[in-house]
């Protein structure tokens, strides 16, 4: 994947067109004796919207700062933008567009100010027109004048993400970007995000919503700070290492103690009346005794992502 061209004293590379906007390989960081991703090997062409998954500490924030040159890593090679992943890190800053989790704006700034403000930052040649552009562009314009402080969750998130994109970035990297939003904000986030990977950037998210994640034309998904699989989010859920059951009946929901009590399962959680069990393919005989007992029915069913996900958290070096 890491094609190892050499590079100028910035640390350049030419990017050419269909190549991939992050190339890097056998990236590892760590925070003291802690390990928060280790030997990781990304690719990301243009036009591609990849998916981060997995459980707090997984490692998805971590590899979305070093891809944005705000972490540098202890060890790996390759490039973001052209730029070398070492060396380049306040080129990339300067080019990524990326969104934190956490609130980026200043707080006692009015809208307009802030995206000023980060279009003077990008060093934008016009950075008031940038401002008033992106304020048109994202429905922003009733809020111009009030403080950022003043914004609900939804209007700062698209605030932010507004910020994020002022420059035209081809690289796009956003961390849980629809954290607390409602429906109606997701569904506008995500519309947005379609445009930008239609206009061929390359975009990296980190998300917990795994029906969010179905919506990723590719995802990998980090337990413990590596890979554990990757492809389609189908192709992901189809590796999973583990089977899908369906126990139905009257008080099925109410069986969970006693299923999650079988050795090989994995958890269990409530699927309308019914009750999902999520278990390796040993306990599926045990599962049927329980579930014939308590004059309830069992079925085997197709593994969904968020059966593979609890199942790699569970066996992280299954596959």
């Amino acid at each position: 994947m890491f094609t190892g061209e050499a590079t100028d004293e910035n640390g350049s590379t030419s990017v050419m067109a269909g190549e991939p906007v992050v190339d890097v390989a056998e990236v590892t960081k760590r925070y003291g004796r802690r390990t928060a991703i280790a030997k990781l090997t990304l690719a990301v062409r243009p036009g591609e919207v990849l998916g981060l998954m997995g459980a707090n500490g997984g490692g998805k924030t971590t590899t979305l700062r070093i891809l944005a040159g705000i972490l540098k890593p202890d060890e790996g090679q390759g490039q973001v933008l052209g730029f070398d992943l070492q060396r380049g890190a306040n080129l990339i800053r300067q080019r990524v567009g990326y969104m934190s989790q956490r609130s980026s704006l200043y707080a006692d700034l009015s809208v307009f100010e802030n995206l000023r403000f980060r279009a003077e930052v990008y060093g934008l040649d016009r950075p008031k027109l940038a401002a008033e552009a992106a304020i048109l562009d994202f429905g922003l314009t009733e809020y111009a004048r009030s403080a950022a402080r003043r914004l609900s969750g939804g209007w700062a998130r698209r605030l932010q993400l507004a910020a994020a994109l002022i420059h035209s970035p081809t690289l796009i990297l956003l961390d849980e970007p629809t954290a607390g939003l409602d429906a109606t904000s997701r569904h506008e986030v995500w519309g947005r995000i379609g445009q930008l990977a239609d206009a061929r950037a390359g975009i990296v998210i980190s998300t917990h919503d795994l029906a969010e994640a179905e919506r990723c034309s590719r995802a990998v998904l980090l337990s413990e700070g590596r890979i554990v699989a990757s492809g389609t989010p189908e192709q992901i859920a189809r590796s999973a290492p583990a089977l899908a059951f369906l126990v139905s009946g009257t008080n099925a929901r109410l069986l969970a103690p006693v299923m999650e009590a079988v050795p090989g399962v994995i958890a269990s959680y409530p699927q309308g009346p019914s009750l999902r069990v999520v278990a390796s393919s040993k306990a599926g005989e045990a599962l049927q005794r329980v579930a014939t007992s308590n004059n309830t029915s069992i079925a085997s069913v197709a593994v969904r992502l968020e059966d593979t996900v609890l199942a790699f958290s569970r066996w992280p070096t299954s596959q």
